[in-house]
């Protein structure tokens, strides 16, 4: 391990040891290659000239070890004043206080850049991989416009528009103090018009679902259910980018955004439930009609989807989403080492 005092990370809640075992980077189901943003002006070479001399000749492998013990994210944040600030913590995990930092070991400085370059880089990754998951979200525009409502449409897709690009340009943003700020405020936007939009399709699907079964009638079901999908999955991750682009850490803070999620998507879940089980009632029961009168009594495309929509709903506890900004908000805390080669090269596992 680096001696703190030839390299003072101690303040900045990580640590650079040195590798003597040999990873292979190429093998990119494991490792993926951290690309700092160009604007930022560093790179890991910064880093490599503040590794002593002696330990860097004593280590076979030229490889260092960069960890941080609470996350990559836990990065201080730049004050109008000079310095920068931190957040005080008390034994109970609360909120205690904050201070300014001053830095004033010019080796701290370099440190200091390296690692909230790398913490934005890290923060897009983490960012890139959440929003994949999101299957409404990454829907081509050409499958929204099929199903959104015209009166829907601008609203829903300039806030998907922005969200996306967002989450693409991540780490360029956070290096940006003004554009930051605008991005927060944009998103918190669009998460307050996703809860409208929740509400809206929601609406629209009671009325869909209360009315006569059929395959035409079945669609606009579906369309309704996929229109709460995507407002849904727009709340959760302008929530979890706001989280991202702050870096507010505070647990309280983070308990707080799931303890707004979890009533809105209960409530929301068990609306969709009470119409969906109304209009397979009634899909059912026309199948029971059709084979007491001898009639073909196969269900039409959309109603067999609708009738696995019922199962799959009623099958949830509570929506998957509400677990998956949990784990959104929780992995920037988790710990986590990046690896810097020699020729100033980072990595990360996967």
């Amino acid at each position: 391990m680096v001696d703190h005092e030839l390299f003072p990370t101690h303040n900045l809640n990580c640590e650079v040891t040195a590798s003597d075992i040999s990873y292979d980077f190429d093998d990119t189901s494991r490792f993926r290659k951290i690309e700092f943003p160009e604007q930022a002006g560093i790179t890991a070479n910064a880093l490599l000239q503040l590794v002593p001399a002696q330990l860097a000749a004593d280590t076979a492998s030229n490889l260092y070890v960069l960890r941080f013990p609470k996350g990559v994210q836990g990065v201080l944040m730049n004050l109008h004043q000079g310095g920068q600030s931190t957040t005080m913590i008390d034994a109970a995990g609360n909120f205690a206080g904050s201070a300014s930092l001053y830095k004033v070991n010019p080796a701290a400085v370099a440190a200091f850049q390296m690692f909230s370059v790398a913490s934005f880089a890290t923060g897009q990754y983490f960012l890139a991989d959440i929003s994949s998951k999101l299957t409404e979200v990454n829907r081509k525009l050409d499958d929204l416009l099929a199903f959104l409502q015209a009166s829907k449409r601008t609203e829903l897709l300039s806030e998907l528009t922005f969200v996306k690009y967002a989450l693409a340009n991540y780490a360029t943003i956070m290096l940006s103090e003004p554009q930051r700020m605008a991005t927060i405020g944009n998103l918190q936007r669009a998460k307050i018009k996703a809860v409208a939009d929740i509400e809206f399709y929601t609406e629209q699907l009671e009325s869909s679902a209360a009315a006569k079964s059929n395959e035409n009638q079945a669609k606009i079901v579906l369309q309704n259910k996929q229109g709460i999908d995507l407002a849904s999955q727009l709340y959760a991750i302008s929530t979890i980018m706001e989280a991202y682009y702050s870096q507010n850490w505070n647990q309280s803070y983070l308990a707080n955004i799931s303890a707004d999620a979890k009533p809105l998507f209960a409530l929301t879940q068990n609306r969709m439930i009470s119409a969906i089980t109304k209009f397979s009632d009634r899909i059912n029961k026309d199948l029971e009609s059709k084979k007491k009168s001898l009639l073909k009594s196969d269900v039409s495309q959309s109603e067999h989807k609708v009738l696995k929509l019922y199962d799959t709903l009623n099958s949830q506890s509570e929506t998957p989403l509400l677990a998956f900004i949990e784990e959104a908000l929780d992995k920037p805390s988790e710990p986590s080492e990046l690896y810097l080669r020699s020729d100033g090269s980072v990595y990360q596992k996967n």
